[in-house]
């Protein structure tokens, strides 16, 4: 059976002082690591930055709509006939009162000619009749008969010649064409349709805005459009507001117009923001500069010449896009425009952290539109 060495326990024993010195403060074996050195050796973080910089800031009312013309009409024929030519297609643009489309008028030509013929007949009666008259060989009877010839004449000729004005079919105001509904040598009657025609510039979209936001609407006030066939914001304006609130739902029609620099449609559904208030000349971060901690909001600022950071709280106005509002600090630091804020990397920090800057981001852009910080 195996037994222990009496020697093991010796051997530690004479171990121990060497342990013990290589333990004790001061001695050359190892010191406790110095709190402030360690964190001064703490490696920096890589960051990207952007500058404060001042903006308008915009708190806008949201909803959808359908664009529409204020005039569309139905262009139809006005007398029978068969379609001899179309003067313009789907798209083109027209003026009020245009030929447009043409009707074979054979027919009224005709007609004409022979009422002129009439009227210069019953003409030449009317001054034979008058001639009499005066030498007393006729009676005054007798030439107003002829005097209702002459005007029943005239008035023959004054249809004809407007059937024959109506086989030329005329746009009724400025504006475009967007559907044609016949072909060249279709018959038609009194009543066919002809074009589609809506006057496009500008165009309108309707909206029903809430009760509340109502008082701080006027007409011309700004609005912006987003629609899907575009890849911006289009600039509009309110065009008149409803004197009457809906009692069934508590809103006010309120109608913008966009004018047609481009190429927005009728019918087509767009995204309307009503602007409802202005905070101009604001101070405006990018919203990846903001960091949550609890209920609080931060920034980090560059400091110490761009070694460190500072932790800043803030208070929020308006956001638009990318961009947030900032109305103030909370405590003692106060920020201005043209700091440098952190918003790659932002979330790694803490007050005081070392950082090393990799590349400035651009400008913040002028903010377009925004809305309470904190709300949908």
């Amino acid at each position: 059976m195996p037994t222990a060495s009496p020697t093991f326990p010796m051997r530690c024993a004479s171990l121990f002082p060497f342990l013990l010195a290589a333990c004790t403060p001061g001695s050359e074996g190892g010191s406790a690591p110095d709190l402030a050195s360690a964190s001064s050796a703490l490696e920096p973080i890589h960051v990207s930055v952007a500058s404060l910089q001042r903006a308008d800031m915009r708190s806008a009312y949201s909803t959808s709509a359908t664009l529409r013309a204020e005039k569309r009409a139905i262009v139809t024929s006005r007398t029978r006939g068969v379609l001899e030519e179309l003067l313009v297609e789907e798209g083109d643009s027209v003026t009020s009162g245009q030929v447009i489309a043409v009707l074979e008028n054979d027919e009224q030509e005709l007609a004409v000619a022979r009422f002129e013929a009439i009227v210069e007949i019953k003409t030449r009666e009317f001054e034979r009749q008058k001639e009499l008259n005066a030498q007393k060989i006729v009676s005054d009877n007798d030439v107003e008969v002829v005097r209702r010839e002459v005007r029943e004449a005239s008035n023959d000729l004054a249809v004809a010649k407007l059937n024959l004005e109506r086989t030329g079919i005329k746009a009724p105001f400025d504006g475009i064409v967007l559907v044609r509904y016949i072909d060249i040598g279709a018959t038609v009657a009194d009543g066919t349709e002809i074009y589609d025609v809506a006057d496009v510039d500008p165009l309108y979209a309707d909206v029903r805005v809430p009760e509340r936001h109502v008082a701080r609407l006027t007409g011309g006030q700004e609005a912006w459009l987003r629609a899907d066939e575009l890849q911006e914001v289009v600039a509009a304006r309110i065009e008149r507001l409803a004197p009457l609130v809906d009692p069934a739902t508590g809103t006010v029609k309120v109608t913008v117009a966009v004018d047609r620099e481009v190429e927005l449609r009728p019918g087509a559904f767009v995204e309307v923001e009503i602007v409802t208030d202005v905070h101009e000349d604001a101070l405006v971060a990018p919203r990846s500069a903001l960091v949550a901690e609890g209920r609080r909001w931060l920034v980090y600022r560059v400091a110490d010449g761009g070694d460190k950071v500072q932790a800043v709280e803030i208070e929020l106005g308006y956001e638009g896009g990318d961009n947030v509002e900032i109305t103030g600090s909370v405590g003692e630091h106060e920020l201005a425009e043209g700091d440098q804020l952190v918003v790659l990397g932002a979330s790694a920090l803490s007050d005081g952290a070392p950082i090393l800057i990799l590349e400035e981001a651009r400008a913040v852009p002028t903010a377009a539109l925004g809305t309470p910080a904190g709300t949908e």
